[in-house]
């Protein structure tokens, strides 16, 4: 039960009302339990004394009917000023006259008396109930209560002040009033069977849309996984990608620090070995000169050996004439044996002197044919030595080069998995429209090709 009175809070809330405002604060009561929201929304809404977004909020709120007619009741409260008289006649246009004439003060008699009626969902569960008004009907009610019947003549007949043409008029007043309020409610069941149709076929459709989001949802919770898989995957091939980039980086700084130490080293030692060269070449210069004198030294000594030879003869042809001078004289001959002995002895002297000249210059020749043969190997060997220095540093480029190239395309490759994991890492948290659920298939297998593409890459 729902009481007559206003709500208090509601009330408060009401301040300056025009004076054809009242008649609602007055019947507050009746209006929220005799009138049905449902049956006069439609001429509210189309004069706009209540908007389709306020009736929709209406019709979704979980509340009671009263209550409902209670919110309407203060939305026309805080309205237009004609909003009174355009739900006036709302009220007679759907049936409630007799509530409008109330409101009005035409009439003092009681609304008709209403019932609740249960409203089964599909299982036959009653969810909710409805307020109708109870149609009267005289000839069950005559049938029911034939006493009832029976007074009522009776008084017709003993009343003399009563007219027969105001009985008939009230009569037929009150059948139309009751041909319309059967029409009304027959009017109300058909809109409460097409209601029940309608909520029942929403309801099929609103179980049929659950269950197909319920299975979309899966699916994409499905895929959401797939993509997070997919996402840890790369992940882990990032970071792996990652240690390896920094692995190569680290080998690389430190080759490149062993090259430049060797090339440092390298360019020190060309640098000794060039000025090696240079002492090795000035040496050598030196020694072809000592050489040279040592030739023209040679030379002088072999002419003055022949000029000895030379002598030598003449002397042995001396001493040969001497000897035969020596037969002819004893003394000539002494004088001779002295001077062949005096001869002799300055031959041996002259050829020990020439035997250790012939020496010394010979052991000087090959002291320095032995320097000269050392000179040419070891200027072979630094020359082979500075091609082998050429050719390591050549390798130590084309290395250098090659790491650098590798390092290049690391970076770029970790550039291009940083730009694909920050693209799955967005798809992961967007949420796809309609119709991306619905080619979900298609999407999945892309993504999938994508991401083995990307692995058979790796």
């Amino acid at each position: 039960m729902f009481t007559a009175n206003p709500d208090t809070e509601t009330m408060k809330k009401i301040n300056h009302r025009p004076k054809e405002q009242d008649i609602l604060t007055k019947h507050w009561g009746l209006v929220k339990q005799s009138v049905v929201l449902n049956h006069i929304v439609d001429p509210l809404i189309e004069n706009h004394v209540i908007s389709v977004d306020q009736w929709m909020d209406l019709k979704n709120r979980r509340m009671a009917e009263p209550e409902r007619m209670e919110e309407l009741l203060y939305i026309i409260l805080k309205s237009k000023q004609d909003s009174v008289f355009i739900f006036l006649k709302a009220l007679r246009k759907r049936g409630y006259k007799h509530v409008a004439d109330e409101l009005e003060g035409k009439m003092s008699v009681q609304a008709p008396p209403t019932t609740y009626v249960g409203i089964a969902d599909k299982r036959g569960t009653i969810t909710r109930f409805k307020q109708v008004p109870v149609v009267k009907d005289d000839i069950v009610d005559s049938y029911n209560n034939p006493s009832l019947s029976s007074s009522a003549s009776s008084d017709a007949r003993n009343d003399d002040s009563v007219k027969q043409t105001d009985l008939e008029k009230m009569k037929d007043e009150i059948k139309g009033e009751l041909r319309q309020l059967r029409a009304n409610l027959e009017t109300e069941r058909k809109e409460d069977r097409q209601e029940m149709k309608d909520l029942k076929r929403q309801h099929t459709d609103l179980r049929t849309n659950f269950e197909k989001i319920q299975a979309e949802r899966s699916e994409l919770k499905r895929k959401i996984n797939d993509l997070s898989n997919n996402v840890d995957q790369l992940k882990t091939n990032l970071a792996s990608k990652e240690k390896e980039y920094a692995d190569i980086k680290r080998k690389n700084n430190f080759l490149l620090e062993e090259l430049s130490k060797k090339s440092d080293a390298i360019s020190k030692a060309v640098q000794e070995k060039e000025k090696e060269k240079t002492d090795i070449e000035k040496k050598l210069e030196t020694k072809n000169v000592e050489y040279k004198e040592l030739q023209v030294i040679l030379n002088t000594l072999k002419e003055d050996h022949e000029e000895r030879l030379a002598r030598l003869k003449s002397i042995n042809k001396e001493k040969i004439r001497l000897e035969q001078h020596a037969k002819t004289s004893e003394k000539q001959k002494k004088d001779l044996e002295m001077q062949i002995k005096a001869l002799e002895d300055q031959i041996a002297r002259c050829k020990i002197d020439h035997d250790k000249e012939t020496s010394l210059l010979q052991q000087d020749l090959d002291n320095q044919t032995d320097v000269i043969s050392s000179l040419e190997k070891d200027k072979a060997k630094l020359e082979h030595k500075l091609i082998e220095i050429e050719e390591n540093n050549e390798d130590l480029r084309d290395r250098n080069v090659f790491l650098q190239e590798k390092l290049q395309s690391s970076e770029e490759e970790n550039a291009i998995m940083r730009a694909r994991l920050q693209a799955f890492d967005m798809k992961k948290y967007a949420v796809p429209p309609y119709n991306a659920v619905v080619r979900g298939k298609n999407y999945r297998s892309s993504t999938q090709r994508s991401s083995w593409s990307l692995f058979e890459k790796k």
